[in-house]
């Protein structure tokens, strides 16, 4: 665990602040109903995805679809409301108690409920974005990016994947 990475990560979602600029600027990527359902994500997961969409900009990549999977690669944990506090609670169980946390990872999200609901959505936050995208007519690179973005296996032939990833793990 990088424990200056995660103060940083953690103060940052707590106090993060996102301006109607900020609203704009994402929105310009991002497809009609995209664009509602960003304005919905709670405020550090807004934050965030503004973090790495500009990232990915100065890492060169204009492509709206891949800045779209950028913004909303972790849109999924919403549905279990996890904030900064509950991904600390996440992030020391996936670290102290690696096989316990895991056994949730193909749990039913939707049944499950308090630390087991936390931990299903954060191992499958992924997929469950991934079918909000599709919902929301975002393009199929943009599902693609965001179904993906936490499978580091396999990632090597995909050179957007690999910059998704790189600029997601310095957010």
């Amino acid at each position: 665990m990088k424990p200056l990475y995660r103060a940083r990560q953690f103060f940052g979602g707590l106090f993060a602040r996102v301006t109607e600029a900020d609203q704009l600027e994402a929105e310009a990527v991002l497809p009609p109903l995209a664009r509602g359902w960003f304005r919905s994500l709670p405020r550090d997961l807004q934050w965030h995805g503004l973090h790495v969409m500009r990232d990915l900009r100065q890492s060169g990549v204009d492509r709206a679809e891949v800045l779209a999977a950028g913004l909303l690669h972790d849109a999924g944990k919403a549905v279990a409301s996890i904030g900064p506090i509950q991904r600390a609670i996440i992030v020391l169980m996936q670290h102290l108690a690696p096989k316990w946390s895991a056994r949730y990872s193909d749990a039913d999200w939707q049944s499950v409920r308090g630390l087991a609901r936390w931990l299903a959505v954060a191992y499958q936050h992924p997929q469950i974005a991934a079918e909000q995208a599709r919902q929301c007519g975002c393009d199929p690179i943009t599902i693609d990016l965001i179904r993906r973005h936490q499978d580091h296996q396999g990632a090597d032939d995909d050179p957007l994947l690999i910059v998704l990833q790189r600029v997601d793990d310095r957010h």
